[in-house]
């Protein structure tokens, strides 16, 4: 993913999981919306199901909810969590155009039959076979060496996400 974002074909990341995996693989933190908290964040740390998520990052989740034509989802079985509201209103907005919802993965979800597109596979070969579609590498040497950097900075993962701010980039 990091790969396909280097080449401008993802714009936005909604992370679900408190993993910092997506750092680690090079992705950039400011396209990174963390909904849910992350281990290691003391600005944004884990939240529980009924807990208050971060207005800031509430707000840019609302704003792609009110802007995105596509979404993406991996490996998730989209089971009523703040952040299924993306993938409602794409949904919504582009039943069977070629746009709206894809969601990939081997579980069913209850958006399977409104996503434009549904891929049953393991998430790892689904977005290799894009990237090789797409010609973008995976893996890319020059994306790893960018999560390198962002582990060597951030021993044992800590940390602090920057509140965002209404002039900030969507």
């Amino acid at each position: 993913l990091a790969s396909l974002e280097s080449r401008g074909l993802i714009a936005n990341w909604v992370q679900q999981n408190h993993d910092r995996l997506a750092q680690k693989a090079g992705f950039p933190q400011n396209k990174l919306n963390e909904i849910h908290g992350a281990w290691g964040d003391m600005k944004n740390p884990v939240k529980m199901m009924d807990d208050t998520l971060r207005s800031d990052l509430v707000d840019w989740l609302q704003a792609w909810t009110e802007r995105a034509d596509m979404c993406i989802t991996l490996g998730t079985s989209l089971c009523g969590m703040n952040a299924d509201r993306l993938v409602k209103a794409v949904a919504g907005r582009f039943p069977s155009t070629g746009q709206g919802l894809v969601v990939v993965g081997l579980q069913r979800s209850v958006y399977d039959e409104v996503a434009s597109l549904r891929i049953w596979g393991l998430c790892d070969d689904v977005i290799r076979m894009v990237c090789k579609e797409l010609g973008a590498p995976c893996p890319n040497k020059k994306i790893k060496s960018r999560g390198d950097e962002w582990i060597s900075r951030h021993p044992r993962c800590v940390y602090n996400t920057p509140t965002r701010k209404q002039s900030d980039p969507l």
